[in-house]
């Protein structure tokens, strides 16, 4: 045998049996119904959504009287529960009443909350897992789109897609179904304003802003007028100026219709 070999070999008997392999890995994946996250199982790494179910599942493991699903957040440590043998399941009030403990295989179901996102492990007295990390991410609601929904044309405007819930990790913008890009014309600020410069009448219709992170996306669509400078409607003040002494009442009339119907108001004026 080879002195490579050999020593390698006596490294491997003194570190005990088992221990030639690596840790036991944590699978986990996201239950159905879950419309927010990839619902595959993983191990090493999983994002996931708010409000929904994640189950965490250990390879077997050495038999032991008492076994542990541990949290750890930067410097924060703590049990998620302790579960000895035939005794009932000793869960921390924070994981109460959204956890569920599986006896039998020791797996963990857990409805999950935004602050969950951290390193999870399951261990036995004389074992123990790799250290799996969870990402817990809140789901975007439906944008605002916040902007003039009517424009001279030859003006700027601009329009702003916000988000009351939630970070996005992008947005993007369509004008009726098509993406926009920018240009002179078409001018993205921060992602989420989106301002037109000197505005035609081509630019009238529907404009959707798109949000997205890793685990939804969503948009809404907001409706822009373009109107022509030469169209625009003005208000327009009629008056009449009497000379002279009068006293009686003054009717206003204008057609409208097809057939001329005379529509009147009358003011009074008296002798001043």
């Amino acid at each position: 045998m080879c002195v490579c070999c050999l020593l390698a070999l006596l490294g491997l008997l003194a570190r005990g049996p088992g221990a030639a392999g690596a840790r036991s890995a944590i699978t986990a994946q996201t239950l159905a119904p879950c419309y927010s996250a990839d619902l595959k199982p993983t191990s090493g790494r999983l994002i996931s959504a708010v409000s929904c179910t994640v189950l965490l599942a250990v390879p077997p493991l050495n038999t032991s009287t008492v076994v542990f699903w541990e949290y750890k957040n930067g410097p924060h440590e703590e049990f998620i529960l302790k579960y000895y043998l035939n005794k009932p399941v000793n869960t921390t009030s924070s994981y109460k009443n959204r956890t569920k403990f599986n006896e039998t295989d020791f797996s963990l179901q857990m409805v999950l909350q935004l602050g969950d996102s951290g390193m999870y492990r399951f261990r036995t007295e004389s074992q123990e897992t790799d250290w799996f990390q969870l990402e817990v991410i809140e789901p975007l609601p439906a944008p605002e789109i916040v902007g003039n929904s009517s424009v001279k044309a030859g003006g700027n405007t601009k329009l702003v897609c916000n988000i009351s819930e939630g970070k996005a990790d992008s947005y993007w913008w369509k004008k009726n179904g098509e993406l926009l890009l920018g240009s002179d014309h078409f001018q993205f600020v921060h992602n989420n304003t989106l301002h037109i410069i000197e505005a035609t009448m081509n630019d009238s219709g529907y404009y959707a802003c798109v949000v997205r992170n890793k685990v939804s996306q969503n948009e809404t669509s907001f409706l822009l007028h373009v109107q022509n400078a030469a169209n625009m409607v003005l208000p327009v003040v009629m008056a009449c100026v009497i000379v002279g002494s009068l006293i009686g009442v003054f009717v206003w009339c204008r057609r409208r219709g097809r057939f001329r119907h005379r529509v009147c108001s009358a003011s009074e004026v008296s002798r001043k």
